[in-house]
C-alpha cells in the first residue's frame, strides 16, 4: 500500500475533525450546553425537593399528632398530681411529667427543624422556577443558533467527507480499516513521522523488527499507541 494516499486521507480527515471541532465549540454550542445542563440540574432538584417537601409535611402532621397527643397526657398527669395519695404515687408522676415534658420540648425542637427545612426549600423551590424560564428561552435561541452553524458548514463538511470517500477507494481496505480503529479511539493523527527511532506520536522506541518492516514496506504500527509510522 502506498503511504501517500492514507496522508492525504488523513490530511483531509483533519480538516473534518478541525471543522467539526470548530463547531462543537462554538459560543452557541458552549452555551447551549451549559444551559441545557442547567435546566436538567434544576429538573432534577425540583423533583427532590418536590419529594423531600412530601416528606416533611407527612412528618410534620405526625409530629403535629404526637405534639396533641402529649400535651393531652401532660394535662391528665397534672392532674395526677393533685391525686396522689403518698409519696412514691407522686414520685412517679413527677417522674413522667419530667420525661413526658422532655418528650414534648423534642418533639416541638423537630416540629420547628422541619418547618424551616419546608421553608428553605420553598425559597430555593421559587429561586429555580423564577431562574428555568428564561433559562429555557435562551436555551432555545442557543439551539436555533446552533442548528443554523451546522446549516451553513454543511456544504464543506458534504465536500470533505465526499472526498474521504473517493479518497478511501485508493487505500488498501485492511490498513483502512486500522487506521478507522485507531482514529475511533481519538486519536489523531494516526500516521506519524519517525522520529529518530521513535514514533513520531508516543514517542517509544521502535523495536528492531518494526524498524525492518518500516525500511521494507514504508510504513510501521507502533506497538505501543498502534500509530502508522512513516519515514519522510
Amino acid at each position: 500500500m502506498k503511504i501517500e494516499s492514507l496522508l492525504k486521507y488523513q490530511e483531509v480527515d483533519g480538516q473534518l475533525k478541525k471543522l467539526v471541532s470548530a463547531i462543537n465549540q462554538s459560543e452557541e454550542s458552549v452555551k447551549g450546553k451549559k444551559l441545557g445542563a442547567f435546566l436538567k440540574e434544576s429538573e432534577d432538584k425540583i423533583k427532590k425537593m418536590d419529594k423531600r417537601a412530601d416528606e416533611l409535611n407527612a412528618l410534620i402532621e405526625k409530629l403535629k399528632a404526637n405534639y396533641k397527643q402529649s400535651t393531652e397526657k401532660l394535662v391528665e398527669l397534672e392532674e395526677g398530681v393533685g391525686q396522689a395519695i403518698d409519696k412514691d404515687e407522686l414520685n412517679y408522676v413527677a417522674k413522667k411529667l419530667a420525661e413526658l415534658t422532655k418528650t414534648i420540648a423534642g418533639i416541638e425542637k423537630d416540629l420547628a427543624n422541619a418547618i424551616k427545612e419546608m421553608g428553605d426549600i420553598s425559597t430555593r423551590y421559587d429561586d429555580l422556577r423564577a431562574k428555568v424560564p428564561s433559562a429555557k428561552a435562551q436555551y432555545k435561541e442557543c439551539r436555533a443558533k446552533f442548528d443554523q452553524l451546522k446549516k451553513d458548514k454543511e456544504p464543506q463538511i458534504s465536500a470533505l467527507k465526499q472526498q474521504l470517500a473517493e479518497l478511501e477507494k485508493q487505500i488498501d481496505q485492511k490498513m483502512m480499516a486500522e487506521y478507522q480503529k485507531v482514529r475511533g479511539q481519538n486519536i489523531y493523527p494516526v500516521l506519524v513521522p519517525l522520529a529518530g527511532n521513535n514514533c513520531g506520536g508516543c514517542r517509544m522506541d521502535l523495536s528492531i523488527g518494526e524498524i525492518g518492516k518500516l525500511n521494507e514496506q514504508g510504513y510501521a504500527v507502533c506497538e505501543n499507541c498502534h500509530r502508522f509510522i512513516y519515514k519522510k
